[in-house]
């Protein structure tokens, strides 16, 4: 592999990155002025591991994501991490990294993605999550909704019903709830004779598996959003986006792939996970649905006794690390797992140590416990932290033997 790649290249062949913000994807194709005829296309020279892509880098900056200023969120850090961390598994299933680089989504704009997540209305047509229903009892009536901002994506207060003298306007939000929270999107590019080309587009829909809203009085109310309908849904968004995509033409053919994230409630310590991914190769519809068998657990298990012996490796590492420094603030982990196998393992250990010597001889502590409790070949991470921030890291890449450690000077 090349250590860097610099080439230039005419904006006609690379106009659908650089201008692609669809502001309009029902037909609507919008030149945009550039500037020079030509642009500097290259890759980040390092690739850390086959874990990661490298990145595509035009005129010597990094491209951000055009969707992700919009006006939307997921409810935890837990989740956020989940949704983008699980959707760069699935793009690597199907574009590999040693093949494919990557590009943040360029193609979706921030309003128009902002419009996508919010409610079918007159004002937004283009809105996923479903209408409000409102019934009056005269034709002519108007409407203020006002919401928690938290508990819809829109900023629209849905809580709020309203009277214009006798005019009377019902919404009922318990039969609304808003299934998509967020989408993302990436850009696979391939290198090619002429330079990079996109190869592929990966979509992820964030959905949620609990509505909650607020009523007229202020009194919170939770809906919980059954998986299967949860699934049902997000098929459908993904066929709806898929369609509006293909509709310009240079989307035409090529393969979109699309995952469906199951958000966590906002009081779980840890993110979601994905269910179900499939594939658009050409056409307006996803094919090949493939079901996901993954979930996340939060560490340590308290009472859990169906768990039996699953967890046993950190309550041992645990405890020893406890033993050897009685006074830590604490050490908690989360734990992930594919087709019932451990897969990676996130620790975070709490102390209240600062001297130099007292950080290190923790550190390769943990080194040596980590080595010998915790199973062998699974991606780990350990971060030791203080008041003052991340003291020390000590970790493992997937599938390797050997453990790694660094103590940070300041």
């Amino acid at each position: 592999m090349k250590n860097k790649l610099s080439k230039l290249f005419s904006l006609a062949a690379v106009a659908l990155l650089l201008s692609g913000c669809l502001n309009n994807l029902e037909g609507q194709n919008e030149t945009v002025e550039l500037g020079p005829d030509e642009v500097v296309v290259q890759t980040t020279a390092n690739q850390l591991s086959n874990e990661y892509y490298r990145s595509v880098i035009l005129d010597n900056r990094y491209q951000l994501s055009a969707s992700a200023s919009a006006d939307t969120s997921l409810n935890s850090s837990g989740n956020s991490f989940a949704f983008e961390e699980g959707l760069l598994r699935i793009s690597q299933d199907i574009f590999p990294t040693d093949q494919y680089y990557m590009q943040e989504g360029q193609l979706i704009d921030g309003d128009t993605l902002t419009n996508w997540v919010s409610r079918e209305s007159e004002t937004n047509p283009e809105g996923l999550n479903p209408a409000l229903p409102v019934t009056s009892t005269q034709e002519e009536t108007t409407t203020e909704e006002s919401v928690d901002p938290a508990d819809d994506p829109e900023g629209i207060d849905e809580t709020a019903e309203v009277t214009e003298e006798s005019n009377q306007v019902i919404v009922d939000l318990d039969s609304s709830p808003i299934y998509l929270s967020q989408i993302m999107e990436k850009n696979i590019m391939v290198e090619t004779d002429e330079g990079f080309a996109l190869g592929g587009i990966v979509i992820g829909l964030a959905m949620n598996s609990v509505y909650q809203y607020t009523d007229a009085e202020g009194v919170v109310y939770e809906q919980e959003i059954s998986l299967g309908e949860m699934r049902e849904r997000g098929k459908a968004y993904a066929n709806i986006i898929v369609g509006r995509l293909r509709n310009t033409e240079q989307l035409r053919s090529v393969p979109i792939v699309v995952g469906i994230f199951q958000q966590a409630p906002s009081n779980t310590t840890v993110g979601g996970n994905y269910v179900l991914d499939g594939i658009s190769r050409e056409g307006n519809y996803v094919t090949d649905w493939t079901e996901r068998n993954e979930y996340r657990v939060s560490l340590p298990v308290i009472n859990n006794t169906e768990a039996g012996d699953q967890y046993l490796f950190f309550d041992t590492f645990r405890q020893d690390i406890i033993n050897f420094f009685p006074h830590l603030n604490g050490i908690s982990g989360e734990a992930l797992y594919i087709d019932n196998g451990l897969a990676t393992l996130d620790i975070e250990i709490i102390t209240q140590f600062y001297s130099q010597t007292e950080i290190t001889a923790l550190t390769q502590h943990v080194t040596d416990v980590a080595q010998r409790t915790l199973p062998e070949g699974i991606g780990l991470e350990i971060k030791i932290q203080s008041a003052a921030g991340t003291e020390a890291f000590v970790g493992r890449q997937p599938g390797e033997s050997q453990i790694s450690s660094h103590v940070f000077r300041q």
